[in-house]
Order: C-alpha cells, then structure tokens, then sequence
C-alpha cells in the first residue's frame, strides 16, 4: 500500500514541474511589452525599466525561471505591481479561506443531497418518484449559477416567506409518503417490525426536522459580509446562499451519476443474494450497493472542487465576498497585475493537481480490488 502512493507521489513531481512552467510563461504570452501592457502607452522609460525589473524581464529566461520556482517553493511570489504593492502571498493568504469554505460548503450540499436523491432514485426506477427526481434535475442543471444566485437572493433576503412555507410543503410531502409506506408494510406483515419501523421512524425524524427548521428558520444577509464573523454560525449564514447557488447544477450532476452506478450495482450477484437472504432495504442500499457506486461520484466530486475553487468568481461578485476568483480576475486579470495571476493561477494548478492525487490514492481504500490489483 505504501509503495504505491510513493509512487503516485513521485508522479506528481513532473506534473508539478510542468505546472511551474506554463505558469512562469504567462507573462512571455502577453503580446508586446508586458512591462507596457501594465503601465499604458503613457508611462515613462523610467517607470517602464521598474516594472521590467520586478518582472525579471532583464535576465535570461532560465535564471528568471529558478529566481522564480525559488521563490515560490520558499513562499515568495512577489509583489503586487500596482499600489500598494502588498506581497502576493499576503494577498493570496486573504483570499483562500473564504473561497475553500464556500466551494468545500457547496460541495458537501451537493454531495449530502445527491446521496440521497440519487439512492432514493435509484430505488424507485421507473416509479412517479424516479421520474419527479429526473424532471427535478433536468430544472436544476439548467439553472444559471448567476441566475440561481440572484434568485436566492430575490427570495431568501426580500421574500424569504415564500421559501419557508415551500419548505413545509415539500417535506410535508415527504411525511406522507414516509407514513404511507409504513402503513402500507405494517398491513402486509405486521410481525415484520423492520419493514415497517424504519418508515415510522424516518417519518417521525423528518416531521421534526420539518418543525425544528421552520421556528429557527434564518434571516439570511444580502452579502457574506459575516463571513469575518468568529461566530461559526454567522459565517454558515453568510455562506448558505452563495454555496446553495453554487451547488444547484451539482446536485443534478452528482444525483444522475449516482443513479446511473446504483442501477449497475442493485443487478450485482451480491446485491442479489442480501435480498434473498432478507436484509433490510436500508442496510443493502447504504452499506453494501452505495461505496462500489460511488468512484465516478469521488471523481468528478474531485473535479468538482477543483472547478469550484477556481470559478466563483460570479458569485463572489454578486454576494460581496472577497475570495480568490475575485482576486484574480477583478486585481489580476482586469488591471493586468500579472504578478497576481501568476501567484493565483499557481496555487489553483497545484491545488488541483494535489486533489486528484488524493482521489487517486482513496481508491485504494474504496476498493479492496483495487489493492490487490485486480482491477
């Protein structure tokens, strides 16, 4: 086992390499004077020979390129061409944590809600619920997520009435089949406590779910601006909008993979035989057929936050968060501070690659095949 993740670790060494590369090279790709590209035709020799200087541009490129890695392997990606001139790293340090926990809050939305649907899904295929579900994630894919950002914020912050009674509607539903159900087995077989509690149960559970959230039921702000709140709670406020937005489209990816590997794996022999032997639902659905369905869902989960990570930048705009998607294009791209965009696109490639390693090696913690090299 670790011989194998040492040599996906060292693998990662020439991705890594490539990645510094290409990064480095983004200045050498603006057309023309790049030290021209930041100042404007206006600027003076003096000023232009400055910016020239901080960007390196008088040495050759291959002592460029290790003053570069150097510094950045030590912490240093230099410092912001227009004033007032802050390290990069500063900057960059200020504007991770808030995009990490928006893309790691929408993720975990996406996730816990797309278990369940898909699951749920999954179960009931070719049923009104399995249909109400796709139909569902069809309106949801389709969604905008600057769209869906605006919405919620329509709703939630200046109609948040409407939202809260929807809320009763659509659990409320969800009661009444739950206390169908029940009854519906209790009439079969009374003596099969198993076949019937577990509804009675998660029907009861739900209902005060239903309640509990209805009375505690947030005023949401229009902007993240409790973001830098110490209190863990007005930052999950400030959050829960922009990551619902950003976790709209997917719920809808996670819950049609999910659905489409639990229908592979519910015809498996071994799902076969707990049923035969009378497992009950719940148990064969979350412990036996859920982790063999769910390597497409880690990998584009991966993938996921990789892409979150780097493109919130709408909905940093439209809820007032300062993060690194709004670093980068409004103070890197848009002003041309290439310094900026070199230190953020760094950090994005670096991240993503990591992530994926760490896909990667969780596979063999998944799979047991995987271990033994059976697939």
């Amino acid at each position: 086992m670790l011989r194998v993740i040492g040599l996906k670790l060292v693998r990662l060494v020439p991705v890594l390499f490539l990645v510094s590369l290409a990064t480095f090279f983004l200045v050498d790709l603006i057309p023309g004077d790049p030290a021209a590209a930041v100042l404007g035709t206006d600027a003076t020799l003096e000023d232009l020979e400055a910016i020239r200087k901080s960007l390196g541009l008088d040495k050759p490129i291959t002592e460029r390129y290790v003053d570069w890695l150097s510094g950045a392997l030590s912490g240093d990606l230099g410092l912001s061409l227009r004033s007032p001139n802050e390290p990069v790293t500063d900057l960059l340090q200020r504007s991770v944590g808030p995009t990490l926990r928006l893309s790691a809050m929408a993720l975990g939305m996406s996730f816990t809600i797309a278990i369940f649907l898909g699951v749920w899904s999954a179960q009931a295929a070719g049923t009104r619920v399995d249909r109400l579900v796709s139909g569902a994630m069809f309106g949801f894919i389709s969604v905008p997520t600057f769209l869906a950002g605006l919405l919620f914020i329509f709703f939630f912050v200046f109609r948040e009435s409407i939202p809260r009674y929807l809320w009763v509607v659509a659990v409320g539903l969800i009661v009444l089949r739950l206390a169908y159900l029940a009854i519906s087995r209790l009439r079969e077989d009374r003596t099969d406590v198993s076949g019937w509690a577990g509804y009675a149960i998660a029907a009861v559970v739900v209902t005060g779910l239903l309640l509990w959230v209805f009375v505690q039921w947030p005023d949401f702000p229009r902007t993240a601006s409790y973001l830098y709140d110490d209190n863990w709670r007005e930052q999950l406020r400030s959050l829960f909008l922009p990551a619902l937005a950003l976790a709209l489209s997917e719920i809808a990816v996670f819950t049609r993979l999910l659905r489409a590997d639990m229908l592979s794996t519910l015809q498996e022999q071994f799902v076969l035989s707990a049923r035969a032997k009378g497992m009950p639902t719940w148990r064969i659905l979350f412990r036996d057929a859920l982790r063999p369905s769910s390597f497409s869902l880690i990998t584009v989960a991966g993938i996921t936050l990789g892409r979150l990570i780097g493109g919130t930048v709408i909905i940093e705009t439209i809820f007032g968060l300062e993060g690194l998607g709004k670093l980068i294009v409004g103070t890197g791209v848009i002003p041309k501070n290439f310094t900026i965009v070199q230190g953020g696109v760094l950090v994005l490639a670096v991240g993503y690659v990591l992530l994926n390693a760490i896909i990667d090696i969780s596979y063999q913690y998944l799979d047991p095949r995987i271990r033994r090299g059976r697939v």
